[in-house]
């Protein structure tokens, strides 16, 4: 029962130090940033400092196409059933604004071809002290192991 008590005790203790001493994604991206600047007269500042995912298209992006797509189609579809009922007039004006829709459509499928894609994270609001301060965004590659320009 004692050597069960001490087992238990040292695993708690083994995990509380492991969790404690892990490093987040945020630190190792500050420590790569300021790896950069440690030989340099300008430093950087992290107090406002945020980091997000990078992805090859934003994830909101993709969504807002594909719901557009839809209602384009929904649209289209009201004008070819409306077309046909149409003075000849109206009919070469409503064929402008279908055909108008209809690129804007192919524009919209190329978008939902190229579905998000996570490249790697972003440190944002970086800001630089020196003669001209400046606030900068870091690219890091998926492991946030060095930062890409």
């Amino acid at each position: 029962m004692k050597n069960s008590c001490t087992i238990i005790l040292i695993t708690i203790l083994s995990i509380t130090l492991y969790a404690c001493g892990k490093k987040t994604d945020k630190d190792r991206a500050i420590e790569l940033v300021e790896s950069k600047y440690e030989n340099s007269s300008q430093k950087p500042d992290f107090e406002l400092a945020k980091l997000d995912s990078l992805y090859n298209i934003s994830p909101m992006a993709y969504h807002d196409s594909l719901k557009k797509g839809n209602e384009l189609d929904a649209e289209l579809a009201k004008l070819e059933s409306e077309i046909e009922h149409l003075s000849q007039a109206e009919s070469d004006s409503v064929g402008l604004i279908s055909a108008k829709l209809t690129k804007e459509r192919y524009h919209l499928l190329e978008v939902a071809k190229a579905k998000p894609v996570f490249i790697g994270w972003k440190l944002t609001d970086v800001k630089i002290d020196g003669p001209k301060p400046v606030v900068k965004i870091f690219n890091f590659d998926k492991g946030i192991t060095r930062i890409v320009e």
